[in-house]
């Protein structure tokens, strides 16, 4: 069964890791990167206001050989990089295993990966791997994957989903709410102190699951 793992790293450890400054609040995002071979080419997503001089940084970069910019959404600005072919660590550590790279989130601190791997032994390859290339490599949160159809989808345990579900088709989340968590508990006969444990819990590990890369998650927060 493969498992999902993601792992952090000091960000001077990354080929990208000079363009943020640390007294600004600002998040790089690779939109998408699929290591094959030698080659890597990111496409990276990047504040618009912050454009130009990111880009100036990033041309200046001896292992980035072509940096253009392939649209603009939101207010951000989605980067397509090449560079040289030559990797660093943990790219290498990557390229060392059959490893699927996710998601990435990047700050002038850290870099988080999300990986797939299609099993713990190639996850512990990667592990040694990115040790053999001097790469300290921390990791946050582990999960095996699931179908589409397991009870646990998206992080979530049966009665998680279960609380999650019946509070959206109830009008809980509506503005203004059409039902109350005493109600609730009373629907599915058990106390409105486990519909609030619950509720929460399944919503945080569905933001996680969903929404962020960094985030991770205890285990008590999915025992219930």
């Amino acid at each position: 069964m493969s498992v999902i793992a993601s792992v952090e790293i000091p960000a001077e450890e990354f080929l990208l890791d000079a363009p943020l400054n640390p007294e600004q609040d600002v998040e790089l995002t690779v939109e998408t990167m699929v290591p094959t071979g030698e080659d890597v080419v990111p496409y990276l997503w990047v504040p618009a206001h912050l454009e130009r001089a990111l880009l100036e940084v990033l041309r200046d970069r001896r292992s980035i050989t072509t940096v253009s910019v392939v649209d603009e959404v939101d207010g951000y600005a989605l980067v397509r990089l090449e560079w040289d072919g030559h990797t660093n660590g943990v790219l290498t550590s990557v390229q060392q295993t059959d490893a699927i790279v996710t998601a990435a989130v990047g700050t002038a601190e850290r870099w988080t990966f999300r990986l797939r791997f299609p099993s713990y032994e190639e996850l512990s390859t990667f592990y040694t791997a990115c040790l053999d290339n001097d790469v300290p490599v921390e990791l946050v949160q582990l999960h095996e994957a699931v179908g589409p159809d397991a009870d646990h989808r998206f992080g979530l345990t049966r009665p998680q989903r279960e609380i999650v579900v019946a509070a959206y088709e109830a009008g809980y989340f509506d503005v203004p709410r059409k039902t109350t968590l005493v109600e609730l508990g009373e629907r599915l006969e058990i106390s409105d102190s486990t519909v609030s444990q619950r509720l929460r819990r399944g919503l945080a590990s569905l933001i996680d699951a969903t929404l962020l890369v960094d985030s991770p998650q205890s285990e008590a927060d999915a025992t219930d």
